[in-house]
């Protein structure tokens, strides 16, 4: 896991070293552990390191294959690297480090773009072809990992963030309103566009390829195309997932270096930590360069808050014998540190992600570079309420399916059984309606149009719909359309499968790597995901909609497969909160008080993009009352979050 950037000049002018050394170095968070570049001619690559596997000067990029013809500069983790390293040496390649990077490198030397295919990890690397001038670059099947490019008529540039090029010599960095306008309506990012004008994203599962002929983009990797075929009995198919996650989970222990968990007490991440421990004695395989530290388990907590889940994460951290790390996250500390988290986080959203910036700083300070946490798993199994949502819109009937149809809203009641939720007497609604619909059909019905409005939180007043409009204006169109591989999921998965299938892949999901990455790698920690497995995932999108949502709970193949693994208390929980910040709680102190001084800025008054007025005085009556929803809440961060963004990028 490193920082990535280069250079490649069109017009074969020679490139400046002291060009590649200044866009690399502005990720030297990155990879604190070493720096490197490479010129030859019109292109220059550069490498900041983060040391986990080999760390000796034999892992040093950018990285030369044995005959000198390939270069690279790569992030992110080839986790089968050993079982790839070993058939290449049974076709007589020779190794002369232990690192991944080179078994990248010999395996494009052997098979070309098609060892992508063989890849199991999360990458973004580019491979300079001496001989024939080429730059090659790829993006891993679900994008974890970030690479962002320009294209200009006489270079070519890349890196893994947008902030490398606010130091690229002849570029006048400018703020992408249409972006930004999707980030201030709480939209999908889109998978190519930033938030600077003139940088690209290169979008998951895509190989770029450029030289003085031009720029080709093209997709290797739809997932679509390698939905698996899983058994018919629920049984089976429990034991098949289980083994394809704890497997999962033994890739990701390689490292050379301590590897820790991130734990939220949420389903998720307490079934990676727990399957460690399961692990020990129960999982078959090479244990070939596993590490044997990774006990260590750091919470985020909120003491007092509704949002603390701390007595969950303790219960995981029992059970798999693991050694906690509890950290409490302040809100002075908050507003001391918003500055920086702005800079280092260089995206807008909704919520305010600080406490994620802070907790990988933590594993940092006490010596771990490596997590491993539970992204993926929600967007792959059915753990949001929207999923759901939209299956009982697109296939609920009483009449055709009373089961499934009381089934599924019994289950949606269930995520909103934590106590920050209102139910609004849900269950009332289904008290006289029993599996046989004794009861009255009417009652039913108006309880599956309750489960399927939008839900709020009633811890305060709400803007009228007429001051949200006033706010910022229309925003673009969500960037997720209706194009071939749509209409190709629309008839081969089921409602369900679709629904999750849009959230993992154009949805929230990508968001939430794009999230992930900048919080931790501000630090220097790597970030693994043993939902993102492409085995599992491929597994997962064969699953019918009973295996993941069913029996009044979501992620239903999950929890089977982690009986006796988790804690019942965990297993069986169907409130969910997810990583969330306490901002009712901030709000009402110090950073209430940071934002009210903000709203009030020349800056933000003047605003090309809302409403700087009308934001001041929605603040000013939730300020001096001390009455902040968390709807209002994270309504009002996006805007200071974007505020935030054009001051760190020099743009205010």
């Amino acid at each position: 896991m490193c920082g990535i950037a280069g250079i490649l000049n069109l017009d074969g002018q020679p490139c400046d070293p002291e060009a590649v050394r200044l866009i690399t170095d502005a990720l030297a968070h990155r990879g604190p552990d070493g720096s490197g570049i490479h010129v030859d001619g019109p292109l220059g690559l550069g490498h900041r390191r983060l040391a986990i596997l080999d760390l000796t000067a034999a892992g040093k990029q950018p990285m030369a294959g044995l005959d000198g013809r390939y270069w690279i500069t790569f992030n992110g983790e080839i986790y089968n690297f050993v079982e790839l390293a070993r058939e290449l040496e049974a076709e007589g390649h020779h190794f002369v480090s232990h690192s991944d990077t080179e078994v990248i490198l010999a395996a494009y030397h052997r098979w070309g773009a098609d060892c992508l295919f063989k890849f199991n990890g999360m990458w973004a690397f580019a491979i300079w072809d001496s001989h024939r001038r080429e730059l090659f670059l790829s993006v891993d099947r679900f994008g974890i990992k970030p690479l962002h490019y320009v294209s200009e008529p006489r270079r070519f540039v890349f890196a893994s963030e947008i902030k490398a090029f606010l130091r690229l010599k002849g570029f006048s960095p400018r703020e992408n309103a249409t972006e930004m306008r999707l980030a201030l309506g709480a939209l999908s990012e889109s998978a190519e566009a930033t938030l600077l004008q003139g940088v690209s994203r290169l979008p998951a599962g895509h190989n770029m390829m450029v030289s003085t002929a031009g720029l080709r983009i093209w997709r290797w990797w739809r997932t679509l195309d390698h939905v698996q075929t899983v058994p018919k009995r629920f049984p089976e198919q429990v034991e098949q997932f289980r083994e394809l996650f704890f497997d999962s989970c033994r890739l990701r222990l390689r490292s050379d270096v301590p590897v820790a968990t991130c734990l939220s007490g949420g389903l998720d991440s307490s079934s990676i930590i727990c399957s460690l421990a399961a692990m020990q004695n129960a999982t078959p395989g090479s244990t070939d360069r596993l590490t044997d530290d990774y006990h260590r388990a750091f919470v985020a907590t909120y003491p007092g808050s509704l949002w603390d889940e701390r007595e969950y994460a303790e219960a995981a951290i029992r059970q798999a014998h693991a050694t906690p790390r509890i950290r409490e996250v302040k809100v002075d500390g908050v507003v001391e540190d918003l500055e920086q988290f702005a800079y280092d986080f260089e995206i807008v959203g909704a919520a305010l992600l600080f406490p994620l910036w802070y907790i990988y700083r933590e594993l940092r300070r006490d010596g771990v570079v490596v997590s491993l946490d539970g992204h993926g798993g929600d967007e792959l199994l059915g753990g949001y309420q929207q999923s759901i949502k939209e299956t009982l819109q697109a296939e609920g009937s009483l009449l055709r399916a009373p089961y499934r149809t009381t089934d599924l809203v019994r289950t949606l009641s269930g995520i909103y059984s934590s106590g920050t939720y209102a139910q609004g007497g849900f269950w009332n609604l289904l008290a006289n309606s029993d599996p046989f619909l004794r009861g009255s059909i009417r009652t039913a019905r108006r309880a599956v149009s309750f489960a399927t409005r939008p839900f709020r939180r009633m811890t305060g007043p709400s803007p009228a719909p007429a001051a949200e409009a006033a706010w910022s204006g229309p925003s673009p169109r969500s960037p997720w359309v209706i194009d071939g591989e749509e209409a190709e999921a629309m008839m081969a998965l089921s409602p369900m499968n679709l629904s999750l299938y849009r959230q993992f892949h154009h949805g929230i999901l990508p968001s939430i790597l794009h999230k992930f990455d900048r919080c931790s790698m501000a630090h220097g920690v790597e970030i693994r995901m043993p939902f993102m497995d492409w085995r599992l995932v491929c597994y997962a999108f064969g699953l019918p909609d009973k295996s993941k949502i069913g029996g009044g709970f979501t992620k239903r193949v999950l929890r089977e497969s982690m009986r006796g693994v988790l804690p019942e208390v965990i297993r069986r929980r169907k409130g969910k909160i997810g990583f969330i910040s306490p901002l009712p709680d901030w709000f009402r102190g110090s950073l209430g008080d940071w934002i009210w001084a903000q709203v009030r800025t020349p800056s933000f008054l003047g605003s090309d993009l809302w409403n700087g007025p009308a934001i001041r005085d929605f603040v000013a009556a939730r300020h001096a009352a001390k009455e902040w929803s968390l709807r209002d809440c994270n309504r009002v961060w996006r805007f200071m979050q974007a505020h935030l963004w054009r001051r760190s990028f020099g743009l205010a």
